[in-house]
């Protein structure tokens, strides 16, 4: 129960003389009562006194104890109240700054978002989910469409599409997604009626307490138009490269019956040619003169050369018509076998071969032997003049990947006419100097480049050449020389 504090010291005040007043009155009587000895009483009156005073003194310091203790506690009490308000209010202090500072976050979002969304170089706008009408506009979508702000904030977004793509639209719009969502590709109509495509990435949002969707659109137009004309040129290129194949492979088939042709057409008459002229060289050759005689000998040897015109004719059709059978090579192996065959012709030339050991190759061992017979056997040929003949062949690493080469120090050529050594029936040297038919380089770069490689040469007149040519390859190589 609590005390009435504001009475309390009148009520101490009336109590102590009540107590007073009777301990006197009663005290008093009872000694006169008691005692007849005038001094017994003044010592007694004396010490009554002074238990009076420490009796009262004794309850007085209980009373006022009690009050302080009561006093104190209250005030203790209220400290703790303080504090606890200073506490809360020290919180709500916080909370107003928080409050404050996240007042002022979203007012500089709201401002960044503003400047983005007026600034942006894509059109954007923003329309009510229920009513579809435009909310806001930017500048862009004010240029790039034609309407002013007053007509766009009239319309509503099925205003902006052509009729057949409205109900696609209200499917769409029913859709409702939280966060940013792509929404494709769609045709729009600007005010002066032109159809453009769009793709469109909306997001919804609170606009003015009102359901809403923010939209961004990027006009792709001119990316699909290109993106069609990219499939009508390939399905174009498609078909002239199907047209196109289609004519090779009646050519191939036209050049696979000319060669039959030329090989049964052509030989027999060849052969007759040479085997007549043989005949009247051994039969009538006491009859005939020495004018007769060399005309006769270079009638077999003209038939000799068409002959071999005929081989490299079918050898250079049989290398583009036949199947590419890629597997690994000995490349520097085949080069010694090449070598070999070469010295056997002419046991009496002396050649120092320089041939590059461990080099391994990637393609159709056939073609590549028809390659480095061709290579070679120039070599062979161009360096027939030189007492001192040398020929290299081997590998080396270049931008294209692995490179093969064939060195000679033969007659070499003048790089002038560079562009015409792989081209066929092109000779760089007058028939009485060398013989040939102008096929065998032609039919290297033909080989070369099914392989996926290329195929060229560097010279100079007096002192040799060098041929390269890559297989599409790029793969490390072992390297070393043989003498």
């Amino acid at each position: 129960m609590k005390l009435p504090y504001r009475t309390m010291p009148l009520r101490i005040a009336a109590y102590y003389a009540l107590c007073a007043g009777l301990w006197i009155l009663l005290s008093d009587r009872f000694l006169g009562f008691a005692v007849r000895d005038p001094d017994l009483i003044t010592s007694l009156a004396t010490a009554k006194g002074w238990l009076f005073v420490a009796v009262t003194a004794l309850l007085l310091h209980v009373v006022v104890r009690r009050f302080v203790d009561e006093v104190m506690r209250r005030e203790e009490l209220l400290r703790e109240r303080n504090e606890e308000l200073c506490m809360a209010e020290e919180e709500l202090r916080q909370q107003l700054d928080e409050s404050e500072r996240a007042q002022q976050e979203l007012r500089e979002s709201e401002e960044n978002y503003r400047l983005l969304f007026s600034s942006n170089p894509h059109p954007m706008w923003v329309f009510d989910l229920e009513t579809l009408a435009f909310l806001e506009v930017n500048g862009s979508a004010i240029q790039h469409y034609g309407y002013s702000r007053e007509e766009f904030l009239a319309m509503t977004i099925k205003d902006i599409r052509p009729p057949e793509d409205v109900p696609q639209l209200m499917d769409i719009v029913k859709r409702v997604d939280s966060g940013p969502h792509r929404v494709g590709v769609w045709r729009h109509r600007k005010k002066d009626g032109t159809i453009i495509s769009v793709e469109i990435t909306s997001h919804t949002i609170d606009f003015a307490g009102r359901r809403a969707k923010v939209v961004l659109c990027n006009d792709v137009t001119e990316r699909i138009r290109a993106e069609e004309e990219i499939l009508r040129l390939n399905a174009e290129l498609e078909q002239r490269v199907q047209q196109r194949t289609a004519e090779l492979e009646q050519a191939n088939r036209e050049m696979e019956s000319f060669s039959y042709s030329v090989s049964h057409d052509l030989r027999a008459p060849l052969r007759h040619i040479d085997g007549f002229s043989r005949a009247l060289l051994e039969d009538c050759g006491d009859r005939l003169n020495q004018e007769g005689k060399g005309y006769l000998t270079r009638i077999c040897a003209a038939a000799n050369r068409m002959g071999q015109l005929i081989d490299d004719l079918l050898q250079l059709a049989s290398v583009s018509r036949s199947e590419l059978q890629r597997r690994p090579v000995d490349f520097s192996n085949l080069a010694r076998t090449i070598a070999l065959e070469l010295k056997q012709t002419d046991p009496e030339r002396d050649v120092d071969f320089t041939i590059a050991s461990g080099v391994q190759a990637e393609g159709d061992p056939l073609l590549l032997r028809v390659v480095l017979e061709n290579l070679l056997g120039n070599a062979w040929k161009y360096t027939g003049k030189n007492p001192h003949a040398a020929i290299e062949c081997g590998a080396v690493e270049g931008e294209e990947g692995r490179v093969y080469f064939i060195r000679d120090n033969g007659v070499g050529f003048d790089m002038a006419y560079v562009g015409k050594l792989f081209s066929p029936f092109q000779r760089l040297h007058a028939m009485d100097e060398f013989e040939g038919t102008g096929i065998g380089l032609a039919t290297v770069r033909r080989v070369v480049e099914r392989h996926g490689g290329r195929a060229w040469a560097e010279g100079t007149i007096g002192a040799g050449a060098t041929f390269f040519f890559t297989l599409g390859e790029s793969h490390r190589l072992a390297n070393g020389d043989e003498g």
